[in-house]
């Protein structure tokens, strides 16, 4: 398949001001050139303005031809470019065309997966330019350029090579006994514990990496009535929530999406507990407890005026497992001296109308995550990156704890620790299956 030409838009298939559709193989400039009215003598990395027509010969649009020669393109291959206006049936008549000239609509994923597989990038890097674009912040977009720019891959290369250097090592003593000296278990062992300190250290960063990409979900949980949805529409920047004095106003739950800090979080609005014989109310109660349970950090808020009642009491109990959050909630309305009654530590205090207390709830919010602001340096791991170094870790582990029991077993410690490697080079993508290939490419959007 590989060998076959392929074509696919680059962006978006929705009206906009630019189109770019994009062809890659060995047919690519045949392909285009008989799209294209200008028939001279095509100039790799040159730009070229024209017409673009149908096989009758009528013009579709005019715009914009690039031709990159193999292997200088983001594929390797042969690669040509074409700009057009954004309109779907312009975009959609091009691509029709290059399908008559031979051409085959791309995979999802297949132009990034034939810069893998012809070496312009490796797997840690084809995965970031999938993250880039699901980014949601700009710490997320900075995470991926990070691996994207190599980090990760220099990092797991220089743990594979200290690996290779000890399997070489034993390896020299086992072939030529007589001509190399042995290598001491001290000496294994000291570059062992730097391999398993790294790879626990990079493993370390999992769980921010995640945060980072994937967000937090975020619960506002409190009786009726206490400024729940006007703490929710301070929080996201708008009026998402309707504010009332009624109670019960929130039936169900309301979730939107913002970010604190450039971490992406899902903010809900619960419904407020407290007992109800209404029964569409009494359904909106354990939807709020369902989503109590989904949630990563739980804001537990009451009405400072009004102070802690037997109610809210019994909903903190309900909830103190997942440690919430105290919000002193209305806090316009109370006395500074009425502030050190509570029963509660470390509560916020905090006001919709003078947005007191908003931005400390965030860096509160900010520091529970465990996150600190020069994060936007750092490399983090995914989870098939945490899958292969536990693998490879638990191998480097074992043979480190009983390193004596292969002093007269060589063969055995080289074996261990070159399957240890191994796992290493899948991460980069050196040693890899179809399966996993498939499996990581499908993710990506038609065109990259």
């Amino acid at each position: 398949m590989t060998k076959d030409t392929i074509v696919a838009n680059a962006t978006p298939l929705i009206p906009s001001a630019v189109s770019i559709i994009r062809i890659s193989g060995k047919d690519a400039l045949k392909i285009g050139q008989s799209i294209f009215s200008k028939k001279e003598d095509i100039k790799p990395r040159k730009v070229y303005f024209g017409k673009f027509k149908d096989s009758e010969g009528n013009i579709i649009d005019e715009g914009i031809f690039i031709y990159f020669k193999a292997p200088y393109s983001f594929t390797g291959e042969d690669v040509v470019e074409i700009q057009t206006h954004g309109s779907v049936p312009v975009v959609k008549k091009i691509i029709n065309e290059a399908i008559k000239l031979g051409a085959r609509f791309a995979e999802p994923g297949e132009f990034t997966k034939r810069a893998f597989l012809n070496g312009k990038i490796d797997l840690t890097q084809a995965e970031a330019i999938a993250q880039l674009i699901e980014a949601k912040t700009e710490k997320a977009s900075q995470a991926a350029v990070n691996i994207l720019e190599g980090k990760l891959s220099s990092q797991v290369r220089r743990l594979r090579d200290a690996l290779m250097n000890i399997e070489s090592l034993i390896e020299a003593e086992l072939n030529f006994p007589e001509d190399v000296e042995e290598m001491p278990l001290e000496s294994i062992k000291n570059d062992l514990d730097n391999v398993i300190r790294q790879i626990k250290q990079l493993l370390s960063t999992y769980k921010k990496g995640k945060l980072i990409t994937e967000g937090i979900k975020l619960a506002i949980a409190g009786r009726p009535n206490v400024g729940k949805s006007s703490l929710f529409n301070a929080l996201i920047g708008y009026e998402r929530a309707i504010v009332s004095d009624i109670q019960g106003t929130t039936r169900d739950f309301i979730e939107e999406s913002f970010n604190i800090q450039g971490i992406p979080v899902k903010l809900i609005d619960t419904a407020g507990i407290r007992h109800s014989t209404d029964e569409i109310e009494k359904i909106g109660i354990e939807k709020t407890k369902e989503k109590i349970k989904e949630a990563d950090i739980v804001l537990f808020v009451f009405d400072a005026f009004e102070g802690l009642t037997e109610e809210d009491l019994k909903i903190y109990e309900d909830i103190k497992h997942k440690s919430p959050i105290i919000v002193a909630n209305k806090a316009d309305l109370l006395l500074d001296k009425d502030r050190k009654k509570y029963y509660f530590k470390d509560i916020i205090f905090t006001s919709t109308k003078t947005q007191e207390g908003i931005q400390e709830l965030e860096n509160r919010i900010f520091n529970i995550l465990g996150l600190t602001e020069d994060i936007d340096s750092e490399v983090y791991i995914n989870l098939r990156h945490q899958e292969i170094l536990e693998k490879s870790l638990k191998i480097l582990e074992k043979v480190n704890n009983n390193l004596k029991d292969y002093e007269n077993f060589k063969e055995i410690l080289m074996l261990e620790i070159r399957e240890a490697k191994e796992h290493l080079s899948e991460i980069i993508g050196e040693i890899t299956t179809e399966d996993v290939l498939g499996n990581i490419f499908s993710s990506f959007c038609i065109g990259k």
